[in-house]
């Protein structure tokens, strides 16, 4: 019995070790060819990324196939817009590359949506006495057309204060909820990013726009810089700024009132309007730890030099780059009549721009692409329009 168990055992270890010559080739034949697929040069790409990802962090690029748009007001030397251009009269290049150039049917004729979004916190209500026409200034900029107007209010983020109507009743309800929101941020880039997903969700075939009405630098937004520069080139909105400089406000108000100054609705609700606080509840006092640090800054190695420069345009005045990188125009107001004349202005380009836009040509899919615009025979003709977009989008792996 001892020897057979002990035959048995020895039967065992051969067939063991047979199993261990077969499987060891195996095992180092699949172990040499994952070191073999990791090799420099040996594996093959599986990405359509460019190089410069390598220098992105644990960031990935999406690239954008979008049309590129650009609102462009053409003039005279004396100011006057010139009307009736076609395509064809329209130089439009892309990175010195002539592009194929479509134009939208007249502004009058194909409506405006318009997103109003005001600055309710910090020093902006001492400015509030010089809107009070705004009202009346926003039946100016929508005109005779078919159109719709939202109306939000903004400090430490964006509140929709009234939903798109086109009825003027419910956009004075909606400007009569405006009230001071908190003393500590101003989220404007976070508002008027706001307001571009608001216009994207609209069935309408309108024209889009937002007027934004702020100081000129943002305070505490918390949106991500390059993603709002990179939907700002090649949206079909156009952002019209119209900001404040409060300092000198804020002084006399102090010298007059000192802390206890008064609060009085600016703009009062339509006499055959409901409660204006119906429906509608006061903004959170904001946390007065959370200063000034919301905005998320992208590592500054992870991000091309050039894309840098305008997310640092950003961040020292957000109300001038808003309006530059859609395209639309920078105003600054002192007084209640400076205000309305600025609002004038807005209303006039609106009534009067050429929205172009074209599918960009193949190439560098992620960077800054510089635009030029002419117009054909015309080369004393003043344009206003977006210099650039950037190309792609960096979406993080984190």
């Amino acid at each position: 019995m001892r020897q057979m168990m002990t035959r048995r055992l020895e039967d065992g270890l051969v067939t063991l070790r047979k199993c261990e010559q077969l499987l060891i080739p195996r095992n180092l034949a699949l172990a040499a060819a994952l070191v073999f697929a990791h090799l420099p040069g040996v594996a093959q790409e599986t990405s359509a990324n460019p190089p410069a990802q390598a220098e992105a962090g644990n960031y990935k690029i999406r690239v954008r196939s979008n049309l590129v748009f650009l609102p462009t007001q053409v003039q005279n030397k004396k100011g006057v817009p010139i009307y009736g251009l076609n395509p064809e009269d329209f130089i439009v290049e892309d990175n010195g590359v002539r592009q194929s150039v479509r134009v939208d049917e007249e502004p009058d004729s194909s409506g405006l949506s318009l997103v109003v979004a005001v600055q309710c916190s910090r020093s902006a209500p001492l400015e509030f006495s010089k809107l009070k026409g705004l009202g009346a200034m926003i039946d100016l900029i929508t005109g005779a057309a078919p159109h719709e107007v939202a109306i939000v209010g903004y400090g430490e983020r964006p509140y929709l204060l009234g939903d798109f109507s086109s009825k003027r009743e419910a956009v004075r309800l909606a400007l009569s909820r405006l009230k001071p929101c908190g003393y500590y941020s101003a989220a404007s880039i976070d508002a008027a990013y706001y307001a571009i997903n608001m216009l994207n969700r609209r069935k309408t075939h309108y024209r889009r726009a937002i007027l934004l009405i702020s100081e000129t630098r943002d305070h505490g937004s918390r949106s991500k810089l390059d993603d709002v520069v990179t939907e700002l080139g090649v949206t079909d909105t156009v952002i019209y700024t119209v900001a404040f400089a409060p300092a000198k406000d804020e002084m006399i108000e102090g010298l007059r009132y000192g802390p206890n100054r008064p609060q009085t609705p600016v703009f009062p609700p339509p006499a055959s309007a409901p409660d204006a606080d119906a429906g509608s509840s006061a903004p959170p006092a904001p946390d007065p730890n959370d200063i000034d640090h919301y905005t998320e800054h992208v590592p500054l190695f992870a991000l091309p030099p050039q894309i840098m420069l305008l997310i640092n345009a950003l961040r020292t005045n957000s109300a001038s780059e808003l309006a530059s990188l859609s395209g639309g125009q920078y105003l600054q107001f002192t007084t209640q009549r400076g205000f309305e004349q600025d609002l004038q202005r807005v209303s006039d380009q609106l009534h009067t721009y050429y929205l172009l836009s074209f599918a960009p040509s193949s190439g560098p899919a992620w960077s800054l692409h510089t635009l030029r615009v002419r117009v054909a025979g015309r080369p004393d003709a003043v344009i206003h329009t977006r210099r650039s977009y950037w190309a792609g989008v960096l979406e993080s792996d984190r």
